[in-house]
C-alpha cells in the first residue's frame, strides 16, 4: 500500500518504485509461494478534496500500460494547479488470498459514498474466520465495518469507528493476520498499523518529505526505515498536520 499526502509534486518517480513493489516486494512469512503482489493494482487520487481518478485492475501493475497512464495523469496535475491545493493519493498492490480471487472487483482502493461524503479504502491483511457469503472479500468487510461507526468526519470519530471495528474482527471472526489499512475522505489521510501475527510483513512506514507525506508498506524514495507502531492511528490533514491515538 501507498499513501501521499502533498500541498507539492507527487513526481511519477514515486509510481515508479511502488510498482516494483509488486515483484520485488515482502511476501507473507511462512507463505505458500512467492508469486509476490500481482493479483491486482489499483490507484485513487483526491484534489482538493474531490476524487478526481480512480483505476484499478486485476493483474500486475508493472504489466500494466493502464497504471503507468493514470499514474502520469496523476503526476501532471502538478503542472496544472496552483501553489498550495492538496493532493491525496492512494495506491495498492494486491496478493489474493486465492488466485479465484484474482479480479478487478476486489481490486483496492475501494470507494464508497456515505452521507455525501465519498470514502476511499484500501487495506492489507485478512479476517481469520470470515467466509464470503455476500460476495465480498474481507477487506470490503473491514471498509463497510468502518463506514457504519464513523459518526462524522475527523480524527476522532475515525479512532472510535477503528476501535469499534477492530473489535467486530476479534469477537465476530476470530481475529486478524494484519488490520493495516488506508482510509480517506479527500480532506485527510487516516493510516493504521496492527496485525495478530506476521508483524514483521504487516508494516508501514511513514516520512516527510518537507510539501509530501508518503506512507508505504515498504520503504520508497528512500524513505526512513523505521516501521510506524502497532495500534496507532495516524491521521494526516490536507494541511500536513499530524494527529495520533492509540487504538489498543
Amino acid at each position: 500500500m501507498m499513501g501521499v499526502v502533498s500541498r507539492g509534486p507527487v513526481y511519477y518517480d514515486l509510481f515508479e518504485e511502488f510498482a516494483d513493489l509488486a515483484t520485488q516486494g515482502m511476501c507473507p512469512i511462512g507463505a505458500p509461494d512467492e508469486r509476490g503482489h500481482k493479483d491486482g493494482w489499483g490507484l485513487a487520487c483526491f484534489q482538493d478534496g474531490a476524487l478526481t481518478i480512480h483505476m484499478r485492475d486485476a493483474g500486475c501493475a508493472t504489466d500494466a500500460a493502464k497504471y503507468y497512464g493514470t499514474a502520469w495523469k496523476i503526476a501532471k496535475m502538478n503542472i496544472e494547479r496552483a501553489p498550495g491545493r492538496s493532493l491525496i493519493v492512494m495506491g495498492h498492490l494486491r496478493r489474493a488470498g486465492s488466485k479465484g480471487l484474482a479480479a478487478q472487483k476486489f481490486a483496492h482502493p475501494f470507494i464508497e459514498e456515505r452521507d455525501g461524503i465519498t470514502w476511499a479504502f484500501q487495506h492489507n491483511g485478512s479476517l481469520k474466520g470470515y467466509t464470503d457469503k455476500a460476495g465480498l472479500i474481507d477487506s470490503q468487510v473491514i471498509f463497510n465495518l468502518l463506514l457504519d461507526h464513523i459518526e462524522e468526519r475527523g480524527h476522532d470519530a475515525v479512532a472510535k469507528a477503528t476501535a469499534t471495528a477492530r473489535e467486530v474482527a476479534i469477537e465476530k471472526y476470530g481475529g486478524f493476520t494484519g488490520l493495516n489499512f488506508m482510509l480517506s475522505d479527500g480532506r485527510s489521510l487516516y493510516v493504521y498499523r496492527d496485525f495478530q501475527e506476521n508483524g514483521q510483513y504487516y508494516t508501514l512506514y511513514m516520512d516527510h518529505f518537507g510539501e509530501m507525506i508518503v506512507t508505504a508498506s515498504e520503504p520508497i524514495l528512500a524513505m526512513k526505515a523505521d516501521p510506524m507502531p502497532r495500534a496507532i492511528l495516524t491521521t494526516v490533514t490536507s494541511n500536513l498536520d499530524i494527529q495520533r491515538t492509540e487504538i489498543a
